[in-house]
């Protein structure tokens, strides 16, 4: 199923009470009131990679409680409570957008109606969706307006009282569907209906998450996107849905960030989030592709296939078993299936004698536990391929490394690569490993290489599994696949990805300590190096990599980033990285 991973966010500004839309060209439109004072502000801005490239701020207006609202015809529907603590009226605009000049020219405001806390929907077709709270204060209704678009404004139909409960949002799709989520005694409750006239056939009120202030995105076929904070804890989680009939399948909800008062918005293709800190009035952002992360691999195969491992980027995981264990030496939270099911294809375990994973003096979970994970992922039936790659051997031996691989041909054996041991493994192409061979009408199937590194593949070779060597490794030459892997060993954010990007992009394909044998891959080490806590130092590194990332091309000599690498990688929003890395290299 199609999901989102919006990652940790970056700041864009400072205010409260923050809206955004996004339209089919990746154009953004986001609104919020100003720190200080009842001004209102606005920015467009336009989808670039894994990020925003967002204009100037504007102000445009006096108020309170901005939403916006975009179409596919660069309309801006405006909507916002006045400044006046007695009247509490609404107001709306309609704008045209501007994208060279990320300006947008607004029509004048104009009241409509009574009320606080107004959310706005537009489709493609000019049809305005507006709900809000009663203004009483001894009254938990909502009522919601249908409009239309009419020159510089709206005409709107009557208001009408659907349900009780406040924080009320809505979105609408260019067939007239329309969602609406609201908080009612700190949980959350939503409504499908559809458009009939000035009207909205409702159906039930269904409770489906705990939590306040939702925010919902909708898209034509009707794949619903929410986000809402923690009942409890300045926490923001996402749900992705998809509507049946009146009701909607739900997954289940994900942590992506802290904040407050989150917004979110979706043209099918892109996600995009909108939030306040939960400590101070600034404003964050993230992007989220809206694809099933499962399957990445196998939905781009005609792109993929003929590239060769050399000429990929996928998603890795440091220390990818340590999601269990003390939190001060974990590097993930997340098993091997969620972390397949994410979209991470290169994986770094680290067995002992014991055949439990380890980081340092710290016990993860048993080896046969990770190795389940995968069987579980590849009998699913995704087209999908996976690295395992086994280091550092702690305590082992030549009996102990035995069991180990007898351990991986018991659970992995029907999805082992197997080819000829002096095979360099990255100059196949897709197609030669998931495709059974060079054919190009093979159908892809699953499949999983794993790599072993040190002396014991080299003395004990085995079928379907392949030497590897890291790019200082003294014996290069012995390794199927070679990795330039070096970290940057520090705790400073700008010290790693300055370290990094220069490693990057002196690259040349060249083993250290013998140049004629090819380092067949690049991993970018996106990790900082604490003595415990990772999750506290990964933040850092996690929130600025789609930015980052964005901006990198090939390097100096036509290399690419094959392995992107990551602590906490649901927070990094690593797969989305790499697969607009494929795209565009």
């Amino acid at each position: 199923m199609r999901d989102v991973m919006f990652g940790l966010g970056l700041q864009y500004d400072t205010g409260v009470n923050t809206s955004v839309a996004i339209n089919a060209s990746g154009m953004v439109v986001e609104v919020h009131k100003a720190e200080l004072g009842n001004r209102l502000w606005y920015h467009v801005g336009t989808i670039d990679r894994n990020t925003v490239a967002w204009g100037a701020s504007h102000d445009y207006d006096n108020g309170i409680t901005p939403s916006v609202a975009l179409n596919n015809n660069r309309i801006a529907v405006e909507v916002h409570e006045t400044e006046s603590p007695f009247s509490n009226r609404l107001y709306c605009h309609v704008g045209t957008v501007n994208a060279e000049s990320h300006s947008i020219t607004w029509g004048p405001s104009r009241d409509y109606d009574d009320g606080k806390v107004p959310h706005v929907a537009v489709n493609s077709s000019g049809v305005v969706v507006e709900v809000h709270e009663t203004n009483s204060p001894f009254d938990s209704k909502m009522w919601y307006h249908v409009g239309h678009i009419s020159g510089d404004g709206v005409v709107w139909g009557p208001s009408h009282d659907y349900d009780t409960g406040k924080t009320p949002r809505v979105a609408i799709n260019s067939s007239g569907l329309v969602i609406e989520v609201h908080e009612g005694g700190k949980h959350l409750w939503y409504h499908v209906g559809r458009l009939n006239g000035d009207r909205i056939d409702w159906g039930p009120s269904r409770y489906y998450q705990s939590g306040v202030q939702p925010s919902v995105g909708l898209t034509d076929d009707g794949l619903v996107i929410e986000t809402h904070k923690s009942e409890t804890f300045a926490t923001l989680w996402s749900l992705v849905g998809q509507v049946n009939g009146d009701t909607i399948n739900w997954s289940n909800a994900s942590n992506f960030d802290d904040g407050v008062a989150p917004s979110t918005a979706t043209n099918g293709t892109w996600a995009v989030q909108t939030h306040q800190s939960e400590n101070f009035p600034t404003l964050w952002f993230s992007t989220s592709l809206v694809i099933d992360r499962s399957n990445w691999m196998g939905e781009r195969f005609d792109v993929l296939k003929n590239k060769t491992l050399r000429q990929i980027a996928i998603p890795g995981t440091h220390d990818a078993g340590m999601y269990t264990g003390n939190i001060l030496g974990r590097t993930q939270d997340q098993n091997l299936y969620l972390q397949l099911s994410g979209g991470v294809r290169y994986f770094d375990l680290r067995p002992d004698k014991n055949m439990n994973i380890v980081h340092g003096p710290v016990n993860g979970p048993p080896v046969q536990e990770v190795l389940n994970d995968v069987n579980k992922f590849m009998s699913e039936g995704h087209h999908e391929l996976a690295i395992l790659k086994f280091s550092h051997y702690d305590g082992f031996d030549d009996t102990v490394y035995r069991t180990l691989v007898q351990m991986i041909k018991d659970t992995l054996g029907p999805w082992l690569f197997i080819t000829s041991p002096t095979t360099r493994l990255a100059q196949l192409s897709l197609q030669e490993i998931m495709g059974s061979g060079p054919d190009a009408s093979a159908e892809p199937s699953g499949k999983l290489l794993v790599l072993c590194d040190g002396d014991y593949p080299v003395d004990i070779p085995t079928r379907g599994i392949y030497v590897y060597r890291d790019w200082e490794s003294p014996d290069p030459q012995k390794g199927n696949l070679t990795v330039y892997d070096q970290y940057s060993n520090t705790i400073n954010y700008e010290q790693m990805k300055q370290d990094q990007l220069a490693k990057f992009e002196a690259f040349d394909g060249k083993c250290k300590y013998n140049p004629a044998v090819p380092c067949d891959l690049f991993l970018l080490s996106w990790t900082l190096t604490p003595p415990t806590d990772v999750w506290d130092a990964s933040k850092a590194a996690n929130r600025q990599l789609g930015a980052v990332m964005s901006g990198v091309n090939r390097n100096r000599n036509g290399f690419i980033t094959n392995i992107i690498y990551v602590d906490y990688y649901e927070y990094s929003r690593v797969t989305d990285v790499a697969v607009t890395v494929n795209c565009r290299w």
